[in-house]
C-alpha cells in the first residue's frame, strides 16, 4: 500500500507552478496593468509658404501656426528691411502678415512652446516672392465710387489688359448688397468682367465691390497690380419706354407712369433697336457724326455732321435720347431720325434732367434687335441662364 503522505507531496508540482505563472504576469488573476499614457507630441510649427519656395504669388498673407502649443514668438523680415508687424490670434496659435511684396527675399523665424511650457524645435527658413515681368490694372470701373444709379445698372470692372486665367480673377472679386439680391458674374470680352442682378435692383440698395487683385496670378505670368474697392447707391425707380409705334417715350417712377414725351424713332433703313437699352452719358451738347457709328459716309446721302442739345447715350451704336428741334413737327406721329430717340426742347430738357445713369430705357415695336454687338452696356439683352454660363467660375 502507497503512502498517502507520498501522494500529497507529489500533487504540489501543478500548484507550484501555476503559482509562479501567476506572479510572472503582474500578480493575481483577473488583475491588469493600465498601459502608460502615451507621449505628449512636441509643438509642431509650419508656415503656410514651403521653405527655400521661390516665385511664390504673394496673393494671400503668410501665416505662421503652431500645433499642438502656441506661438512665443514670430520673426518675418524682407532682405534689407524691417520685420513685418504682423497680427497673432488670441489664442497665439497662429500668426498672419500684412501684404507681401513683389520681388522679395523673406526670412521667417518662429519659436514655440507645447501645452506643458516645453520648448519645441524653432522654425527658420526663407523664401522669394515672384517678380513679374507684367502686372495686370484695372482701366476703368462703372459705376464709380460714391456714385448713385438706376436700377439696370450693372456693375463693370475693366483691365488693361487681357486677362487669360479668367476664373483665378473672378475668384477675387466679390460684391456685397444691404439686402439680399441674386447676381451672377459674366466675361462680356478678355478685358472686361461684368455683374448684374437677376432682376433690376431693388431702390435704396447699397452695393459695395472688393477686387482683391495684387499677386493675383491672371496667366502667362502677368499678376494683379493692386487691389480696389469702391461702393455705390442704387436710387429711385426710373424707367422709360419707348414705343416706336406709338411714337411715345413713356417714364415711369415708382411703378407709377410719370410723363409721356412724343418720339421720333428711327426710319426704317435706320430703326431704332428693340430692346433694353441702359442710360450712361450725359452731355449738354454732343457732336453726331453719322459715319461714327456705320451710318452714311461724307457726301452720301444721309450724312450728318451735328451738335445737338441735351444728349443721353442710351447704347454705343451711336443710339441716344437727345433734342432735335428739327422733327418736332414729326414727334409724336413718324419717325424721322437715324436711329435715335428725337425730342422738343422742352420735354427733352426734362428727360435729361430726370433720368439718372443707370435707369432702362425699353424700346418696343422696332425691327432689330438690340444685341451684345451693339452697346457698352448689353447685359439685359442675354437671357439669365445664359448669362450665368458666362462666369468662369459657373461649372464650380
Amino acid at each position: 500500500m502507497r503512502s498517502s503522505r507520498g501522494l500529497d507531496r507529489g500533487s504540489t508540482g501543478p500548484l507550484v507552478v501555476l503559482l509562479a505563472l501567476i506572479a510572472l504576469l503582474g500578480g493575481c488573476a483577473g488583475v491588469a496593468t493600465a498601459p502608460p499614457p502615451p507621449p505628449v507630441p512636441p509643438v509642431a510649427l509650419a508656415a503656410s509658404v514651403a521653405p527655400g519656395a521661390v516665385d511664390v504669388a504673394p496673393a494671400e498673407p503668410l501665416v505662421v501656426s503652431a500645433a499642438g502649443g502656441r506661438l512665443t514668438s514670430v520673426t518675418v523680415t524682407p532682405a534689407g528691411g524691417q520685420a513685418l508687424a504682423g497680427t497673432p490670434d488670441p489664442a497665439g496659435t497662429r500668426w498672419t502678415s500684412p501684404a507681401l511684396a513683389y520681388g522679395t527675399e523673406y526670412r521667417v523665424q518662429a519659436a514655440g512652446v507645447d501645452e506643458q511650457g516645453r520648448p519645441g524645435t524653432p522654425l527658420d527658413q526663407t523664401f522669394r516672392t515672384v517678380a513679374p515681368e507684367e502686372t495686370l490694372g484695372i482701366a476703368s470701373i462703372r459705376p464709380t465710387d460714391g456714385q448713385t444709379v438706376g436700377v439696370a445698372m450693372p456693375i463693370s470692372i475693366t483691365f488693361d489688359a487681357p486677362v487669360t486665367d479668367r476664373a483665378a480673377v473672378e475668384r477675387r472679386v466679390s460684391v456685397e448688397t444691404s439686402v439680399p439680391t441674386e447676381g451672377s458674374f459674366r466675361w462680356m470680352s478678355d478685358e472686361q468682367l461684368n455683374w448684374r442682378p437677376k432682376e433690376y435692383w431693388r431702390p435704396g440698395t447699397q452695393v459695395s465691390v472688393n477686387a482683391r487683385l495684387f499677386g493675383v496670378d491672371s496667366g502667362e505670368g502677368v499678376y494683379g497690380e493692386e487691389d480696389r474697392s469702391f461702393a455705390f447707391t442704387v436710387g429711385r425707380d426710373q424707367r422709360a419706354r419707348g414705343d416706336v409705334n406709338e411714337h411715345t417715350l413713356v417714364l415711369y417712377q415708382d411703378g407709377q407712369e410719370l410723363r409721356s414725351l412724343p418720339a421720333s424713332y428711327g426710319r426704317d433703313i435706320y430703326p431704332t433697336q428693340f430692346g433694353v437699352h441702359v442710360a450712361f452719358e450725359k452731355h449738354e451738347v454732343k457732336r453726331m457724326r453719322s459715319d461714327t457709328w456705320g451710318g452714311p459716309g461724307e457726301g452720301q446721302p444721309g450724312f450728318y455732321d451735328q451738335n445737338l442739345p441735351l444728349a443721353v447715350r442710351i447704347s454705343n451704336n451711336g443710339e441716344f435720347v437727345h433734342v432735335n428741334p428739327d422733327s418736332v413737327s414729326a414727334q409724336g406721329r413718324r419717325n424721322v431720325s437715324h436711329g435715335c430717340v428725337n425730342l422738343s426742347p422742352a420735354n427733352g430738357r426734362f428727360f435729361y434732367d430726370w433720368v439718372q445713369m443707370g435707369d432702362p430705357v425699353e424700346i418696343v415695336g422696332s425691327s432689330r434687335p438690340l444685341t451684345t454687338r451693339d452697346g457698352d452696356i448689353a447685359d439685359w439683352t442675354i437671357p439669365w441662364e445664359e448669362y450665368r454660363q458666362g462666369s468662369a467660375l459657373a461649372s464650380t
